[in-house]
């Protein structure tokens, strides 16, 4: 893959683990 597309890559997986980390810290303090 090029460049751009492994950088694409890296962000669309750092915005899930974003998202899963809030879900897990919310699951969490309920």
């Amino acid at each position: 893959p090029t460049a751009e597309a492994l950088l694409y890559g890296i962000l669309q997986l750092r915005k899930k683990i974003m998202r899963d980390k809030k879900i897990i810290r919310n699951e969490i303090s309920r």
